[in-house]
């Protein structure tokens, strides 16, 4: 498979180095198209309710039950009922009290079923300061700030043994600078500065 699209260059990529494509052409058909919001099933809507909004700062945009499931539209606090289509960042929660002894995997949990959805990130101006408001709101750190161990980044066994390679110390660089938490249902959250130091 080939690709003569600049913005999708095909590898293998030179480990270690970031590949930044020029931005991808115009395309009428899509010019308005932007990601909205994620979804992720909750246990407890008090518990997800409380670190997304008390602790991260989103607000309720709205509240639906739909009969066997409710679902809590979450977002930043500019979002509202008549800016929904043209808003970023928003999550929904979907509370399903059938679900109830349904574990759900998270896709960082090896050796566990999830291997899918990793983890969702927010931009703080001070991680340090942000990983104490987390802790004070009785949540797990997972990665604090200043470690780069390779078990810390949701790998599959064999790669944190380095069977297949050793990880590049520029990503380790970068990685000392980031915490991750776990939110009430364990999925995990990543905390991001908002000036990430390269060198």
């Amino acid at each position: 498979m080939s690709s003569s699209n600049p913005n999708q260059p095909l590898g293998p990529y030179q480990i270690g180095e970031h590949i930044v494509p020029p931005p991808r052409p115009a395309s009428p058909a899509t010019a308005e198209y932007r990601l909205n919001h994620l979804m992720l099933r909750i246990k407890d809507p008090d518990k997800s309710l409380k670190f997304y909004c008390d602790c991260m700062g989103m607000h309720v945009v709205f509240i639906f039950n739909a009969g066997p499931w409710t679902i809590y539209y979450i977002g930043p606090r500019d979002a509202g009922m008549t800016t929904l289509g043209t808003s970023k960042g928003l999550l929904e929660l979907y509370h399903i009290p059938a679900d109830s002894n349904t574990p759900y995997a998270s896709g960082n949990d090896y050796p566990g079923p999830g291997v899918g959805f990793g983890h969702i990130g927010f931009t703080v101006p001070d991680v340090a300061q942000t990983l104490e408001r987390v802790k004070s709101f009785g949540c797990e750190v997972i990665k604090p700030l200043e470690e780069a161990r390779v078990e810390q980044m949701g790998l599959p066994q064999d790669v944190v043994e380095g069977s297949h390679g050793e990880v590049h110390e520029g990503y380790k660089h970068v990685f000392r600078q980031l915490a991750f938490v776990k939110d009430p249902d364990g999925y995990w959250v990543e905390l991001v500065p908002q000036v990430i130091k390269t060198d």
